[in-house]
């Protein structure tokens, strides 16, 4: 059930100015984001790293035009997918729209569960301010993806625990963060628990293991029957690199690999299933760490939400 407003922290009642909807791939949060903006004259603001970029949208799992007409959605299809956008550009961008929308009278809803995107957001140190080095950049970018996780476990073990093998992008980046500021990143105050900003109304859905499993395969045999092989075909046809950021994302590299002969098509459907239900174990370890308003497991209702958050934002 929906945890009672008494249940809150002293200090998190009656200043909240937005909300934030979080949580595993396939746990319902756009359908929940679109339900709470319809009721509450909300607008929503994405928070998903690839449906940042313009043609991913299937595998993606974006908005339709439908749900786009009903309520505003901002931060889709903003980037090419050869342009570099990182979490400390999204959350420049996102706090800026998140004040376009309360200057309308209107309810910011966030909603998203990309990781870098939600610290940035929540100011939990994933910051512009953080020390680049390109020589050290282009040093380990020369290095092998093994080669890149080996030495980050030697040096952050639990960093390169919370990410997958193959995310070379975030593999890259820790480890050149690690070698600048010479610690672990948590050591160095990059991985916190709880977020910073008190206006900030976080809501973690988490759905039973077997429900999240179930509509994980629903989801991707969805996206397949409504074309992301042509979706893929598409991209590739229009120049965009199989390497490209967004082509390395859960769905559409192994789209990719099938189409390169890597992988047979009735293998694809599996693939995709087993990588996002790792990717959503990741994803749900961290969220448990989270410290947060509301956590649902999606047997509340709608009416038992809108009470809690509204009484917060008394």
């Amino acid at each position: 059930m929906v945890r009672s407003v008494t249940s809150l922290p002293a200090n998190a009642s009656g200043n909240k100015s937005y909300l934030v909807i979080a949580g595993p791939t396939g746990s319902g949060k756009s359908a929940l984001g679109l339900a709470l903006a319809q009721a509450m004259g909300g607008e929503i603001v994405n928070c998903d790293s690839v449906q940042v970029y313009r043609g991913f949208d299937i595998g993606a799992a974006k908005a339709t035009s439908v749900e786009q007409k009903a309520v505003p959605h901002h931060l889709l299809d903003i980037v090419e997918a050869d342009q570099s956008y990182d979490a400390a550009v999204y959350a420049a961008a996102a706090h800026r729209v998140k004040a376009e929308i309360m200057g309308r009278g209107k309810l910011p809803i966030v909603v998203g569960g990309t990781g870098l995107y939600l610290r940035a957001l929540l100011g939990q140190g994933w910051h512009s301010d953080l020390p680049q080095d390109q020589n050290l950049r282009e040093e380990l970018s020369a290095l092998p993806t093994p080669q890149v996780l080996e030495e980050l476990q030697r040096r952050d073990p639990k960093r390169a625990k919370e990410l997958h093998p193959n995310d070379r992008v975030r593999l890259l980046r820790s480890l050149e963060l690690v070698r600048l500021l010479g610690k672990p990143l948590d050591e160095a105050g990059l991985t916190g628990d709880k977020p910073r900003d008190p206006t900030a109304y976080l809501i973690v859905l988490e759905p039973p293991r077997a429900l999240l499993h179930k509509r994980i395969q629903s989801r991707t045999i969805a996206m397949l029957d409504s074309g992301l092989i042509a979706e893929v075909q598409r991209l590739l046809s229009e120049g965009v690199s199989p390497n490209a950021k967004p082509m390395q994302s859960i769905g559409y590299k192994q789209v990719c690999a099938y189409l390169h002969g890597q992988l047979q098509k009735e293998q694809v459907e599996g693939a995709i299933i087993a990588a996002t239900r790792q990717y959503a174990k990741r994803q749900c370890t961290w969220f448990r760490r989270l410290a947060t308003d509301l956590r649902l497991n999606g047997d509340e209702s709608l009416s038992e939400v809108i009470t809690s958050i509204r009484s917060a934002f008394a």
